[in-house]
């Protein structure tokens, strides 16, 4: 990606498998190698694949800069295309600062900001950061609602060289526009993860699914274009059923874009099975057992419990859970949440310091239960 060119990998696992965990591991592996991440969550209604302006809109909302400092991290991390602007002018404003560079420089570096795809895209940046300097902020929220794809009333914005608007048919360019910005104004480049929040497509009607999958087909595609420049996209779903088993022109294609899975002995995979992580899984649980369980007895620091009692759940645990492994729920979400319980019950139970086998197998039962009830009730809610 640094070299320029760009990469896309699907993102396969169940409903709890450790998708959207894996995500955020990669957006902090990416803003410490200084990339701009953009984390979006698909759903049918505020965010569907098949209305590509609505995509542009949510990933310009949820665009963030890489944090100056752990302590910013930890605290309110500004996101936003326009906080993103922020910190470009501050940043430009304090080099021209501590080197003394008259207007006519500053003039000079904002007209070598060009090459983009979408003149349009590239005046609204400009102008944005003329507004900052010159400390109009009623024009810089002008310009901010263009940039974020609101609704506007084209003509007013003829005075600022922008002539397009952000619909459908300009969506692609005008992300295309935003790594390539992205890209000139210092950051190694842009990863977008995309998080399918629904078991199926997210897709605003019955009817749209090819168009999302035709999107979806000329998002890989566009890995390949120079004109995209050191992007790397993260796209997470459930299953890839409806991808790879269905039939038709926009099927096969997206298929064959689709083929190989990435490991350590073919990085160049496209996808991404979240249940062969090349760990075992027993043996994975239970270091992640103990683990929580650190982190369980720092909150509780009231009543710690013993390292081995805590490893030991976590073993017994390890078993029961994989032994659900093909239940619709991921078996890691399972574990995690039995294991917590179980770390209550040990607790709050005096003298016990052992989870028995046909213990843990009920706890793991039962927390299935609770997920499906859970699973149920959000599709429930989304249907009415």
């Amino acid at each position: 990606m640094r070299i320029g060119i760009s990469a896309f990998k699907l993102v396969v696992g169940e409903y709890g498998g450790g998708k959207t965990h894996f995500l955020y591991c990669t957006r902090e592996l990416a803003w410490q190698l200084r990339y701009a991440v953009s984390y979006v969550s698909l759903s049918p209604t505020e965010c569907p694949f098949d209305k590509l302006e609505l995509v542009y809109k949510s990933i310009v909302a949820n665009l963030s800069y890489p944090p100056s400092s752990l302590e910013e991290l930890m605290s309110f991390h500004e996101r936003g295309i326009e906080a993103v602007v922020r910190i470009w002018f501050e940043k430009i404003s304090q080099e021209m600062k501590s080197e003394v560079r008259p207007q006519d420089e500053l003039d000079e570096y904002l007209s070598g900001i060009k090459g983009f795809e979408s003149i349009s895209f590239c005046n609204a940046l400009k102008r944005s950061f003329l507004a900052l300097k010159n400390g109009n902020e009623q024009e810089f929220s002008t310009l901010m609602q263009w940039l974020k794809g609101e609704e506007v009333d084209k003509s007013n914005y003829s005075e600022y060289g922008i002539s397009e608007s952000i619909d459908r048919a300009t969506a692609f360019r005008m992300i295309r526009s935003l790594a390539q910005w992205i890209k000139t104004i210092g950051y190694s480049g842009l990863v977008l993860l995309f998080d399918e929040a629904e078991r199926a497509l997210s897709v605003a009607s019955r009817g749209s699914e090819k168009k999302a999958l035709d999107n979806l087909r000329q998002l890989v595609d566009e890995c390949g274009n120079t004109k995209f420049p050191s992007v790397m996209i993260f796209y997470a779903i459930p299953n890839t059923n409806q991808i790879l088993e269905q039939r038709g022109e926009v099927y096969e294609a997206l298929k064959q874009r689709l083929v190989g899975t990435f490991s350590r002995i073919n990085p160049s995979g496209v996808k991404i099975d979240m249940e062969n992580i090349e760990l075992e899984p027993i043996e994975f649980m239970a270091e992640v057992g103990a683990r929580l369980g650190k982190i369980y007895n720092t909150a509780y620091s009231n009543s710690p419990l013993d390292d081995y009692v805590v490893k030991e759940a976590a073993k017994v645990l390890a078993t029961a859970a994989y032994a659900e492994r093909f239940v619709d729920i991921g078996y890691r979400r399972i574990f995690v949440k039995s294991f917590i319980e179980i770390m209550h019950l040990l607790v709050h139970t005096p003298g016990k310091r052992k989870i028995t086998p046909d213990e843990a197998k009920q706890i793991v039962r039962g927390s299935i239960k609770g997920l499906e009830d859970g699973i149920k009730k959000e599709s429930d809610e989304a249907e009415y």
